[in-house]
Parts: C-alpha cells; sequence; structure tokens
C-alpha cells in the first residue's frame, strides 16, 4: 500500500460511495432521468476529468431513466404507491403482514 492508499483515504472514498448511494436512491424515488442525474454530477465528473482520472468522453452514457432500469412489476408497484394514501399503503402492508404470518404457523404445524 502505497501513502496515498492508506486508511484515511480509503474511509473517504467510502464516504463518497456512500453519498453517491443516497444520491441514486433519491434519484429512484424521484424518478429522476440520467441526463438531471448528470447535471448534478457534472462539477465531480469536470474535476474527475480535470485531473485525469475520466476521459474527456468518458462520463458520457445513454441516457435514461432511473425508472427504465425497473421491471414492469416494480414500475407498477412504484406507480401504484407514489398515488397512495398513507392510510391505504398501510393497509396494504398490514394485510401482507398478517398474510404472510399465517404462512409461517402453518408451516410450523
Amino acid at each position: 500500500m502505497s501513502g496515498f492508499q492508506n486508511s484515511s483515504n480509503i474511509a473517504r472514498v467510502d464516504r463518497i460511495l456512500e453519498a453517491l448511494q443516497l444520491m441514486e436512491k433519491s434519484a429512484a424515488s424521484n424518478r429522476t432521468s440520467t441526463a438531471e442525474f448528470r447535471q448534478m454530477l457534472t462539477p465531480v465528473i469536470e474535476r474527475l476529468t480535470a485531473i485525469g482520472i475520466l476521459d474527456a468522453g468518458e462520463g458520457e452514457a445513454p441516457t435514461q431513466t432511473v425508472e427504465a432500469a425497473l421491471t414492469a412489476g416494480q414500475r407498477a408497484a412504484l406507480h401504484l404507491a407514489n398515488r397512495a394514501s398513507t392510510r391505504d399503503l398501510t393497509a396494504a402492508l398490514l394485510g401482507r403482514l398478517e398474510t404472510q404470518q399465517e404462512l409461517l404457523e402453518r408451516a410450523e404445524t
């Protein structure tokens, strides 16, 4: 391990990755397009390009929404969840939990 590859810098990379994961989660919940996500990350991409980590065209990627990466069932569930009231979502969750509990109780007997 060189002087640069030390525990402090490894921890910094971990924090960068954690921040990126939070941004990906936010982008998915807000149905952010790749173009919008890229625009938000433009200063980071420019900095990585300036220090030679990315080539000028390497940061380019085909544009698609985060939602396009979901399966049809996941998109349908997300669509319904976005339009449902908290009360309806809670009722659906409780119903699902009760069904799961019944299945577990049957499996135990």
